[in-house]
């Protein structure tokens, strides 16, 4: 089984990174030339005027026929946008549960007419092939000047409820853009009971985005691939 975690909120190809219908296309080329078998998109479309959702295009072009979706917030780059985290899959999905983070709603003005506020994030939970397959996103503190390990109480909630759903299937798989490099800060117990597929950069200097697996899966080959969003994406083939 080949698995992607990919943040595709930006496309810079394009002014601002505003995703446009070439976006879909490409990503859609993209799975099928790498034959991924389920990718977990995190900033994905969900509602827009001006482009139908990720989940129904990739749905209709690609053999990932089963999609489930999270509506977390906002998008500040597809202005007039709903975003949030998208899992696409060849394999028939069941929803788990939807875990919403705190928002610690966070302010920065940049100058008169932008200001920032820090937006909903959370984690979906979906079973797939006997796993239990978690897709989430979290807060990037570093936009408003702050470090998440200093809000350790939200991360420490998540990673409480993680180890739960590990406990009740150890096939299990966690990824996502965490917008962190030491995300062994942010979630202890977890990154103590799963594995890396593979270190490296996915944004800049920094790996932000993060894919672990439970020791019950065989990890076969890791990859960090660069494309045309602003985040590189982790594809992994695995033995289940």
């Amino acid at each position: 089984m080949k698995i992607v975690t990919w943040n595709i909120g930006e496309d810079e190809r394009h002014q601002n990174g505003v995703a446009g219908i070439d976006t879909y296309e490409y990503i859609a080329n993209f799975i099928i030339e790498n034959e991924i078998d389920i990718v977990c998109f995190e900033e994905a479309i969900i509602s827009f005027d001006k482009l139908e959702p990720i989940g129904n295009y990739i749905k209709m072009h690609t053999d990932l026929k089963y999609v489930e979706e999270f509506n977390l917030s906002d998008s500040h780059i597809n202005l007039g946008t709903k975003m949030g985290v998208v899992v696409c899959s060849k394999y028939e999905l069941t929803i788990d549960e939807k875990i919403m983070m705190t928002n610690p709603k966070l302010v920065k003005k940049i100058d008169e007419n932008t200001t920032f506020y820090s937006h909903d994030k959370g984690f979906m939970v979906v079973d797939v092939q006997g796993i239990k397959l978690v897709c989430g996103h979290c807060l990037p503190f570093h936009v408003f000047d702050r470090d998440s390990k200093d809000y350790l109480e939200i991360f420490s909630e998540i990673d409480s409820k993680l180890l739960k759903l590990y406990e009740s299937n150890n096939r299990f798989i966690l990824c996502g853009d965490f917008n962190y490099n030491d995300i062994d800060i942010l979630f202890p117990k977890m990154t103590k009971t799963l594995t890396e597929v593979i270190k490296g950069s996915t944004k800049k200097d920094k790996q932000l985005d993060h894919l672990l697996v439970s020791d019950s899966i065989e990890i076969l080959n890791a990859k960090i691939i660069d494309n045309i969003a602003d985040h590189k994406c982790i594809m992994a083939e695995i033995k289940i």
